[in-house]
């Protein structure tokens, strides 16, 4: 268990000693993550809307790299505790701590050439910072840092002292859909979007394809946790409404709420049901619930261009691959309940 690597028998520096628990060192990477997470939103919201000129130092890229810093000093606190206690961080850390005092150096590498790669070729537009090459080290070195709290976890504590794995999840979540906003299904609509073609459905078809399996694996990760009801579809809705403001599409919030609500719902009632069996549920239930969801807030407010061969078809097709993910990944079921 993670806690008796934790055990202290003679601490050596009173309040200092008292940090050195898995419970205290994860609340303590919480501030400094969400800031981190806040600031990449407030960036990309920034790019979105105009409100970006040709200069590395913008009021926007304040806040992300004070984030940036603010997570990174935790991680290095976390370091100093471990060595005032007669601990060695490289060993007596949780995996994705320590992960994340790797990845953190990498970010800031990983920035100076950001700033090198602006000067050299300019400044990127459209869908070209999501694919920037040293955007990219900086997105997966960040993601690295704000999942630090994710694996970090036990089933058996309180809802309540589980906060920072939730919110590590969403962190992680929202870094990945950040980066696959060019085809998100909430930036361009193409279901409602008049003489797309079949190259607009078909592009449509994949970018939600690829966002509700995306979710639909943090859902069985979460399940597979036994995160606090309530959980999951407070990620799913935070998620929805961190990537809605990149386009101020936040209509589909509420297409997350009832996914979440109604995935939880049925795994609730299923809950006396071997583990497994509620994974292979969820692996179906979740990403086709997103689907007709997602389509189902677009009816509400707009009109589905698609027929109803395409859309029924990519929400029965989304659950087909839901249930290929649990043959694929067979670990992400294994259990004895």
């Amino acid at each position: 268990m993670i806690a008796e690597k934790f055990q202290i028998t003679q601490p050596r520096i009173g309040w200092i000693a008292r940090l050195y628990h898995p419970q205290t060192m994860a609340w303590l990477l919480v501030p400094g993550s969400l800031w981190f997470l806040a600031g990449l939103y407030l960036d990309g919201w920034a790019h979105n809307h105009g409100k970006v000129d040709n200069t590395f130092f913008t009021p926007w890229h304040a806040v992300f790299y004070s984030g940036y810093l603010a997570a990174s000093l935790t991680l290095a606190l976390l370091v100093l505790i471990t060595h005032l206690n007669g601990k060695i961080w490289q060993r007596d850390l949780p995996v994705s701590i320590r992960t994340a005092i790797i990845a953190a150096p990498l970010f800031a590498l990983a920035g100076i050439g950001d700033l090198w790669w602006h000067t050299t070729f300019g400044f990127e537009t459209g869908i070209e910072p999501l694919l920037s090459p040293p955007h990219l080290i900086l997105a997966g070195s960040m993601f690295f840092v704000v999942v630090a709290n994710a694996r970090n976890d036990d089933p058996q504590q309180p809802a309540i002292q589980r906060i920072p794995v939730v919110l590590s999840t969403l962190a992680g979540l929202s870094v990945v859909t950040f980066m696959l906003q060019f085809n998100h299904p909430y930036g361009i609509i193409w279901p409602e979007t008049v003489r797309s073609g079949d190259t607009g459905v078909m592009v449509g078809i994949v970018g939600l394809l690829v966002n509700v399996m995306l979710i639909t694996g943090v859902a069985l990760w979460m399940q597979r946790q036994r995160m606090p009801i309530g959980a999951l579809t407070f990620v799913l809705v935070a998620n929805a409404l961190l990537v809605a403001l990149m386009g101020d599409e936040y209509r589909f919030g509420w297409g997350a709420l009832a996914t979440g609500v109604l995935c939880e719902l049925i795994a609730y009632a299923l809950r006396a049901q071997p583990l497994a069996l509620r994974l292979r549920v969820s692996a179906v239930l979740v990403p086709t619930t997103a689907c007709l969801a997602y389509f189902g807030v677009i009816a509400a407010t707009s009109v589905v261009i698609w027929p109803i061969h395409i859309w029924l078809g990519v929400s029965v097709l989304a659950g087909v691959a839901g249930w290929g993910l649990m043959i694929v990944a067979p670990r992400i079921h294994t259990d004895n309940e």
